[in-house]
Formats: structure tokens, sequence, C-alpha cells
């Protein structure tokens, strides 16, 4: 890992205990910290820091919403996963990783505004199709997840806007995320160690970082507790387009 200031240092345990918040919390938050940790880093060593910790966030997450995931919606989203993991590693090889951010951050942005135009259109009662899952969309999502989180660290914002874009109450949304997020994560691992990103340093630097991940953790319990759906659904799409903007001006 690089040498690193002590304002870098701060900011990398800020961001390891807003990654544990996401967890238990707002899943879309962890793309707030996913930029910072990128800017710090580097985009190829925030991955290879970061997947062990985003593993054991996972543990907390499951340990609380476990039993509320939808299983259908996982199932269905996890081949576009890996058909973006193949799309990444495709574009790491062509486009450097400022040009590939600033496509993902684009690629958000306009699911994003599919989202809103859809929700807008629904409360108007002019949507043709208020249900659609079929497989394109959600192949475009899958697509999506895989391609933000290999590409940008970001994964949350695509999982996110797919899952309230299927109307997934809050205690399955958190259920679903924990789920699918633990697959993921554990799918990366062979990903970053294959291409040298994960080491035995980078997790004796993960270690430091622990006890935030864990303090976030709780306090994403705390705090979801006492959200509401409307509150909830508001900051993860604000978060979710303040993240796609970052991406799009800075790379």
């Amino acid at each position: 890992m690089p040498e690193l200031s002590l304002l870098a240092l701060a900011m990398v345990a800020v961001c390891c205990f807003l990654y544990g918040l996401s967890k238990t919390a707002m899943p879309v938050a962890g793309v707030v910290a996913g930029t910072v940790l990128a800017a710090v880093l580097g985009p190829a060593q925030s991955s290879g820091f970061i997947v062990p910790l985003l593993i054991l966030g996972d543990c907390f997450a499951l340990a609380y919403f476990r039993s509320h995931a939808n299983w259908g919606l996982i199932l269905r989203v996890l081949p576009g996963v890996l058909v973006g993991f193949i799309l990444t590693a495709l574009m790491f090889a062509f486009l450097p990783q400022p040009a590939l951010a600033r496509v993902i951050g684009a690629l958000i942005l306009v699911a994003l505004a599919m989202e809103l135009l859809r929700a807008n259109q629904q409360r108007k009662g002019t949507l043709a199709n208020p249900h659609d899952d079929s497989a394109l969309v959600t192949g475009m999502y899958g697509a999506l997840a895989g391609l933000t989180t290999m590409g940008a660290n970001a994964g949350g914002t695509a999982m996110t806007i797919y899952l309230i874009r299927m109307r997934v109450p809050m205690m399955a949304f958190m259920g679903t995320a924990a789920w699918f997020f633990f697959i993921l994560n554990c799918a990366k691992v062979p990903f970053v160690i294959g291409l040298g990103l994960l080491t035995w340093e980078s997790l004796l630097f993960d270690l430091w970082f622990v006890p935030l991940i864990v303090a976030g953790a709780f306090v994403g319990i705390f705090v979801f507790r006492r959200m509401t759906p409307l509150w909830f659904t508001r900051i993860a799409l604000g978060l979710s387009g303040i993240a796609a903007v970052y991406l799009v001006i800075f790379g």
C-alpha cells in the first residue's frame, strides 16, 4: 500500500465507517465512500484493499437481514452481473480508469433518470407496465451492477435503483442487498487476487480499519430502525445521483 499522510488515513477511516453504515442502513452510502477511497488510494489499489472489509460488513448485514431476502430477484440479476464483470475486464484493457469511471457514471445517471421518469408516470397513472421485470431489464441492471462494482466500487448504486424500481419493501431491500453483495464481493476475490490487487500487505493494512467497519454497521442498524420508507427511497436515489455526477466530473 502507498505511504499515506494523516489526512489521507483519516479519509480512509471515514470511508470504512461509511461502508459499515451502508451494509446495515443504506447500501448506496458505500458508493460515496468508494469514490473518496478511489481518490485517496487510487482506483486499482482501493479495489483490492476494500474487498475483505466489504465481506466483513456483509456478514453483519446478513446477521441482521438474512431472512428477508427476495431470492427470485437475486437469481435473476446474477447472470447480468457476470456479463458486467466481463465487460469491465474488456474495458480496462482499452480505456484508462478515469474514462471508464465517467462511462459508468453516465450509465448510472441514465438508469436514475429512467427510474425517476417511471416513478413520475406511475404517480400519474400513465405507466403502461408498472411491474416490468423482463429479462432484458433485469439483465441490464445486473450488467450495470457488475460494471459499477468492478470498475468504480459503485455497485450499490445500480442495485439500489433496481430494487427501488421493483418496489421492494425496506426489510426485503436490505435482506436482498445483503445476500447479493455478499455473493458479489466473494465472487470478486479471485479477480482482485488475479490482478495482484489483493495481497498479504493489503490484508495487513485492512486490519487497522476493521473497528471502523464494525462501528459503522452498528450505527447503521440504529439509523435504519428510525428511517421511514419514503425517506429511505429519497436518500437512496439522492446519493445515487451525487455519486454518478461525481464519477462523470472527476472520473
